[in-house]
């Protein structure tokens, strides 16, 4: 056998533990710097240690939606009915090469959108022709980072699809169907209870429609944005001017 000692490995759990153990130790330090969290290009370079793709690393940072309360309408409708999603780069993105993703975006949308530039920061915004749904990039240059963010809007869709089912069939063909047929077997609970029957299985159709189509569009999203994450990354690179000895 080999007298090499084989390094210890730790679980990802073991690893947490770690940690955040240290971040208390550093924390009781009275001269320490309180380590509020850790930054993207920290979480890369963690993961590049580690042998994990940093690529993978935003990839998981942009799937974590920008932070907001869900409210009683999101949670009614079974999914959110704004969909963020976003990535932070290390580097500027050439502020002058902006009508460069401008064709990217547009070809993911179904809808013609507009692009406008202020300052740093582009923004391209479009909207369904029903004006049911809407959507917005912004690409922010600055302090040495480029954000990338990616917003949807489908609050009037879920109302138009909650609407229409929980009003027009739920409520019109229950209402119609249970007075009817209520009406001709002499039962008021059948006249009742029929219309709340419906109303209720409406309601779950509809849900279950809108939480599919959330989560569809949210996978659209996440692919666009990686598509132009991708093409920051190489414009800021070949931004970057070589040194001799690299040419």
């Amino acid at each position: 056998m080999s007298g090499e000692l084989v390094p210890r490995r730790y679980s990802e759990k073991q690893a947490g533990d770690i940690l955040r153990r240290a971040a208390e130790m550093q924390r009781a330090e009275p001269s320490a710097v309180d380590p509020a969290g850790f930054s993207l290009t920290e979480l890369e370079e963690v993961a590049r240690e580690a042998g994990i793709d940093p690529a993978m690393v935003r990839r998981a940072a942009s799937q974590l939606e920008v932070s907001r309360a869900k409210g009683l309408g999101d949670a009614l409708a079974g999914a959110p009915t704004t969909i963020r999603l976003e990535v932070e780069l290390p580097g500027e993105f050439p502020t002058e090469r902006f009508d460069e993703i401008v064709p990217i975006v547009q070809a993911a949308s179904a809808w013609q959108g507009h692009a406008g530039v202020v300052g740093r920061t582009l923004t391209w915004t479009s909207r369904a022709d029903s004006n049911t749904s809407s959507r917005q990039v912004f690409v922010s240059v600055g302090a040495g980072r480029t954000l990338i963010r990616i917003e949807e809007r489908l609050g009037g869709f879920a109302g138009g699809l909650f609407g229409g089912l929980i009003g027009g069939v739920g409520g019109g063909v229950g209402a119609g169907v249970g007075g009817a047929v209520g009406a001709a077997l002499g039962s008021v609970a059948f006249g009742i209870g029929f219309p709340i029957l419906m109303i209720g299985g409406s309601y779950l159709v509809a849900r279950a429609i809108f939480a599919s189509i959330a989560n569809r569009e949210k996978v659209k999203l996440q692919e666009l944005l990686d598509q132009i994450a991708a093409h920051a990354e190489s414009a800021i690179a070949e931004s970057i001017p070589q040194s001799p000895e690299s040419e």
